[in-house]
């Protein structure tokens, strides 16, 4: 709470603080009004202003009344004035002002804490920014910076004078004249946006922005209006002019990150601030107006600086003859956007203040260049040549290894023009690319590729799900209809082995965000992000899971190697072999052709309702890549499906990895950090009954419809010969030796 004697004591200091300025503003008084007299006896000469004629006494008083107002200002105080103002206290209408007023200090006591504890004044030393991270790559390169950039604080005697120049006559032209709140200078702003039918001009004083800056909120409330006029007086009453113009232009933002004055020099011209020319000064002052936007885009920040020195002209601050010299200056150009999207993902994640130090921290990542410009180039050669026709505008690639760690990432088509990272922040429905968990559910449940199931009409409720294409095949294994995407034969084993069952099977692959139980979940209808969703198929590729994504492998001056995160590979996938069959097929003779590579991949296509979303998720040796093309504003695409450009992208990206990543493994590893236990409780020995079985073929009826051959080749799933064997893996077979393609011995 507010000590009294500290309330009065800022009062005192505040009125004294008016008194002084009032009487100086009165002592030129008399020159003002002169001034208006004769500009208004100009006027009415040219009969540009008529007005009533006036008395000779009544001019007399109008030319002598500044002289006496001044005057009595001015009298000595030792002198007893010749007439005393005697107040009304019996008034009603001032009892109620002072009842107001005292009633405004109360609730201001009891509102606000002490001002000493909550607003420091060494706090306007320094701004509200995160520690500033430096990121290395996997050979230790430094790729990019996130955070603030900050330096020491600025002395007024070592900044340019047009420096100080220009960010008075932009930001604050009274800044000498008012008391941290500038009545004239908000009323000005007011008129001139009304003339405009804009906001071009704001009416905050340096003194406020320096408030708003180092203890305020951006919120529009009269609570923070409050505290903002508060603050704004005691730092008036603390703190001299001089100080506070150095306080501000030690915290204000300057757009990357940088705040300061001195960081900005450094950050953009790469030299000490009090070295900056008039040209370098007027660009700094011109970000100050909107530092994020106008640091991105540097022409528009160069038609401000324009802008900049037309103000200071028009103050008296600079001889309008030398703004046409003026040239404009080379800035430092470091906004390199390789891996900017993966910057943006790590520094997310990381905790700064958990040493408890200020100073710039390393963080080794597992980003790699070259992967990284390989996924920029395939996404930019598919799209250049594609999006346009098909009217896809976005795109996003998540690139990871089988134990989680991210290599490169693609969050959109231009980070200059959009930071939005479509690859971890945007939720879209991933279509058949969902199928994944259900068929992973189906063989949990003890379902069998090879086993039949109706591809034909469903009815659920109200809802009936069409195929792509509208045909239906009638019988067909559930190899074939997961290669082929079928609509109907998802949805029947979704409800066959049970919605929740399905929702398991994803949450145990890493999928956390919400997920509807309904009849339409198992084509994907529930939104998801392509990270989770690239983890999730990760975790197949490792035959554990969960596999969790991680990017940061060590802080600080740690040289250790980078593990993956407590808790990922915990559990064997029991079934990954069977699910990793079903992917192979899907890009050898599914909807996942355009994706194939000259060594064995795996994949699954995915497209949402009316084109709106398109996936391409797989894997090949050890690297696991996810592909989603769409709009943001969620508008259809023209028939994009994911066997078509986010296969293509993939199969460009793959296919060129596979040739230049120097870590990449034909074959599919195992991950040492995974523990891969057993689990238990998702071992499940037989399929629960359904009501589907008068609608068609339900799973719990499969045998009953197989021949004799399918139901021995059932019992000896692996065994029965298949294309691509040679004479020596039927000798193994004989025997006794199972080889399951693709699975390993």
């Amino acid at each position: 709470m507010y000590d009294l004697a500290d309330l009065k004591w800022l009062l005192t200091v505040w009125i004294r603080r008016v008194v002084v300025r009032t009487r100086f503003w009165l002592a030129g008084l008399p020159y003002r009004v002169r001034t208006w007299l004769r500009q208004l006896a100009d006027l009415r000469r040219s009969g540009q202003l008529q007005l009533p004629r006036m008395s000779v006494q009544t001019r007399l008083w109008m030319w002598e009344f500044p002289h006496r107002v001044a005057a009595w200002f001015s009298r000595p105080p030792g002198k007893p004035r010749r007439r005393r103002i005697h107040f009304p206290i019996a008034s009603p209408a001032l009892n109620i002002v002072v009842v107001v007023c005292g009633a405004l200090v109360v609730w201001a006591v009891k509102t606000f804490p002490p001002p000493d504890q909550v607003y420091p004044l060494k706090a306007t030393l320094s701004p509200r920014v995160d520690r500033q991270l430096i990121l290395h790559d996997d050979k230790g390169n430094i790729f990019a910076r996130r955070g603030g950039c900050v330096d020491a604080p600025v002395r007024l005697e070592e900044l340019p004078e047009h420096l100080i120049d220009a960010v008075l006559a932009m930001e604050d032209r009274r800044f000498y004249y008012h008391l941290g709140i500038d009545p004239k200078g908000i009323l000005r702003a007011a008129f001139n946006n009304y003339q405009a039918a804009r906001i071009v001009e704001g009416g905050s004083t340096i003194t406020q922005q320096l408030a708003k800056v180092t203890y305020l909120t951006s919120e529009k409330t009269y609570e923070r209006k409050i505290k903002e006029a508060l603050i704004v007086l005691r730092l008036e009453a603390l703190l001299s002019k001089d100080e506070i113009l150095e306080r501000y232009l030690s915290v204000a933002y300057f757009g990357e990150g940088c705040h300061g004055a001195r960081a900005a020099a450094r950050h953009y011209f790469n030299k000490p601030v009090g070295d900056l020319t008039l040209s370098e000064s007027a660009f700094m002052v011109a970000l100050l107006r909107a530092p994020s936007k106008l640091a991105r885009r540097r022409d528009m920040a160069w038609q401000r600086h324009g802008l900049v020195l037309k103000a200071m002209a028009e103050d008296g601050r600079l001889d309008p003859d030398l703004i046409p010299a003026v040239q404009r200056a080379e800035t430092v150009d470091r906004s390199g956007t390789l891996g900017a999207y993966y910057a943006d993902w790590v520094a997310q994640g990381v905790d700064a203040t958990a040493d408890g130090k200020s100073t710039p921290l390393k963080v080794r990542t597992t980003f790699n260049p070259k992967l990284q410009r390989i996924a920029e180039k395939a996404v930019e050669d598919i799209l250049k040549r594609s999006a346009k026709g098909r009217r896809a505008s976005q795109v996003a690639l998540v690139a990871m290894r089988t134990d989680g760690r991210v290599v490169a990432m693609v969050g959109g088509r231009n980070y200059r023009d959009s930071q939005f990272n479509r690859a971890f922040q945007a939720l879209r429905q991933p279509g058949s690319s969902f199928k994944t968990f259900v068929y992973l559910a189906a063989m949990r449940a003890g379902a069998h590729p090879e086993m039949y199931a109706s591809d034909s009409p469903i009815t659920i409720g109200d809802w009936s799900p069409e195929n792509y294409g509208r045909n239906y095949r009638g019988a067909v294994t559930l190899r074939r209809a997961f290669a082929s995407s079928i609509n109907t034969v998802a949805v029947r084993v979704s409800e066959s082995v049970g919605r929740n069952r399905v929702i398991r099977a994803a949450r145990d692959l890493g999928i956390s965000t919400p997920l509807t139980p309904t009849p339409s979940i198992a084509l994907g209808a529930s939104e998801v992000t392509l990270l989770e969703l690239t983890a999730a198929y990760a975790a197949i590729a490792a035959n554990a899971y969960p596999v969790r994504p991680w990017g940061v492998a060590a802080l600080g001056e740690d040289t250790r190697k980078g593990r993956p995160p407590a808790g990922s590979g915990e559990w064997r996938l029991l079934v990954g072999p069977i699910m990793r069959d079903l992917l192979a097929t899907t890009v050898s003779s599914g909807t996942g052709q355009a994706a194939r590579i000259p060594i064995r991949a795996y994949g699954k296509t995915g497209t949402s309702q009316e084109f709106r979303d398109a996936w391409f998720m797989g894997f090949a040796g050890n690297l696991v890549v996810g592909v989603w093309i769409g709009n943001d504003d969620n508008s259809p695409m023209r028939r994009v499906t994911g066997g078509s450009l986010p296969a293509q992208i993939w199969q460009r990206f793959m296919s060129n990895a596979r040739r230049q990543d120097p870590q990449f493994q034909r074959q599919l590893p195992r991950v040492a950090a995974f523990q891969s236990k057993v689990r238990r409780d998702r071992i499940e020995t037989h399929v629960a009954s359904n009501d589907f079985l008068d609608q068609g073929y339900g799973i719990t009826n499969f045998f009953a419809l197989m021949t004799p051959r399918t139901q021995r080749r059932m019992r000896g799933y692996g065994r029965e010969r298949r294309p691509g064997w040679t004479r020596r893996d039927r000798q193994y077979q004989r025997r006794g030796w199972r080889r399951r393609r693709g699975w390993g011995w």
